[in-house]
């Protein structure tokens, strides 16, 4: 027995030794690494099975799984929540994330099935998923920002404004999207004067990452005068759809006399008389109505949808964060000629 084991003060002793640590120390991490996914998926699969996929119609529980359906069904998964089927994305969803193991593999899926909730209206069990997500991943950026979306849904500004700061650190710019969430709380804050709020947006008017339409929606809800003497000719078009639809007892004939393009829309809108000479707008839309007007039609009306500038979708009502991509502020105002239709106290302020 001697002569097969190395004596202790061999240095092949030593060496067989640590090799046998080695071994230990691996196998012990394999195993102890096993149990930690075990753990995990089981953890999720709780988690995940709080939510109720016998209310989706797509059945797939029959389907017998393969590494192969993950790439088809994830496409076929996103194509079912374009087309707004959210039922069958999310059963989908569900599929893929209780046949895949590792989180790492269904990280991804599991941001789909968030943006699915949220797409959907399910703005809880959308929070949760992204919770969910953060606290595995806590770098992710895509479940932070829709996170931060979820709580901005959820009238939960304060919530909204703390996603903000990891952004920051994982190096995103902010700027704009911090502006956004600070104005949503700014103006839901009852604590406030109207004195105050009025102040402060005159002041943010200056600033470029504060939206120009929303601070104007805002001032001609709290003082007239104020948001009268803040228009800026530049940026009419923009608030186009707002002025067009002020009751004539809301005007300032004062400064509207002094700019061609503001007389040209109380002119079209039929609340001031053209004067010898007709001032154009500049407007395509503006101007069409006016010179219909000359020909004796008095009929013409402004109507008015609302594109995304991000993703060009088109909607009938206004928003301040796209309804399609979450884009910030980048609606665009279409106005398009039509037969005028009576209208009883229709504003958007």
């Amino acid at each position: 027995m001697d002569n097969i084991l190395p004596a202790y003060d061999d240095p092949l002793f030593s060496i067989l030794i640590i090799v046998v640590l080695i071994l230990i120390v691996a196998i012990a991490s394999f195993v102890l690494g096993n149990i930690k996914e075990e753990r995990k998926r089981k953890s999720l699969n709780q988690f995940l099975n709080r939510f109720n996929t016998k209310e989706c119609q797509l059945d797939v529980e029959e389907m017998p799984f393969d590494k192969a359906l993950i790439k088809p069904l994830t496409i076929l998964a996103h194509a079912f929540k374009n087309q707004g089927e959210y039922q069958k994305a999310i059963n989908l969803n569900l599929y893929l994330i209780e046949n895949i193991s590792k989180f790492i593999e269904k990280e991804m899926i599991l941001e789909q099935l968030g943006q699915t909730y949220l797409k959907a209206g399910f703005l809880k069990r959308a929070e949760s998923i992204f919770l969910q997500i953060l606290s595995k991943h806590a770098r992710n950026k895509e479940a932070l920002y829709h996170l931060g979306v979820v709580y901005e849904l959820l009238q939960e500004h304060e919530k909204a404004i703390e996603t903000i700061q990891p952004l920051k650190i994982l190096g995103e710019n902010t700027e704009a999207l911090e502006a956004h969430l600070i104005l949503n709380k700014f103006l839901v804050n009852k604590k406030l004067s109207t004195q105050e709020k009025v102040e402060k947006l005159t002041e943010l008017l200056n600033n470029e990452h504060y939206a120009y339409r929303r601070i104007m929606k805002a001032l001609f809800e709290l003082n007239l005068d104020v948001a009268w003497h803040n228009i800026k000719s530049d940026k009419i078009n923009s608030i186009l759809d707002i002025l067009w639809f002020l009751p004539s007892s809301n005007l300032n004939l004062d400064i509207i006399s002094t700019d061609e393009k503001l007389s040209a829309i109380y002119i079209a809108k039929g609340f001031i008389e053209p004067k010898d000479v007709t001032p154009k707008s500049g407007i395509f839309a503006i101007d069409t109505i006016i010179s219909a007007q000359k020909g004796g039609n008095l009929e013409v009306d402004l109507i008015f949808s609302y594109g995304c500038g991000k993703c060009k979708q088109h909607f009938p009502i206004s928003f301040t964060r796209c309804p399609k991509c979450y884009a910030i502020d980048a609606i665009q105002v279409k106005e398009t000629v039509a037969k005028k239709q009576s209208h009883t106290g229709y504003s958007l302020l």
